[in-house]
């Protein structure tokens, strides 16, 4: 059915009908009654903690190494995405995952290729969310105190403030 024709669908009914329609969707899928929780501001902060406690394991469990999937972690985010009500929540998360991306490659020297294409993709979907949302600055800021003073001449540090340059208004020290 169209976008459209749902609207005009939607609009016709009596609003005990949109409430009874709304309870059975929430019942009926996960996802619909995460998005509500978020809306509402109903358990956000577990259902953001499980969010970042997967993605957390993804790279640095409590037992073991990290597999550092960025399949997984793309996966992770784009379920949040779905159920995020917020776009700060949704840049948050990205950013978190980007960290732990980082710090994973800065502790292992981990270098494989699909790893960085998705840091490096995720790294620019970050800041396109920083910028819409008017606080790229901040997340540069942020991006500058993962690297310790002997990575900030590193190749990955120089191609992450590339990537944020490219926007007239990243240039922030």
């Amino acid at each position: 059915m169209a976008k459209k024709i749902l609207s005009k669908e939607l609009a016709k009914q009596e609003p005990e009908e949109l409430l009874r329609l709304l309870d059975e969707l929430s019942r009926r899928f996960p996802v619909a009654r995460m998005y509500l929780n978020m809306e509402f501001g109903l358990e956000a902060e577990s259902i953001v903690e499980k969010y970042r406690k997967a993605l957390q394991k993804e790279y640095f469990p409590t037992r073991g190494r990290g597999r550092a999937r960025i399949s997984r972690s793309d996966k992770i985010l784009k379920e949040f995405g779905m159920i995020s009500a917020f776009s700060e929540d949704l840049l948050e998360m990205n950013w978190f995952q980007v960290e732990l991306a980082i710090r994973y490659h800065l502790h292992y020297m981990y270098e494989y290729e699909p790893f960085m294409k998705g840091l490096l993709r995720n790294w620019k979907t970050t800041v396109q969310l920083a910028r819409e949302t008017g606080s790229l600055p901040d997340y540069l800021k942020k991006l500058e105190t993962i690297f310790p003073g002997e990575f900030r001449t590193y190749y990955l540090h120089r191609l992450l403030k590339d990537i944020a340059d490219e926007l007239p208004q990243a240039k922030v020290e």
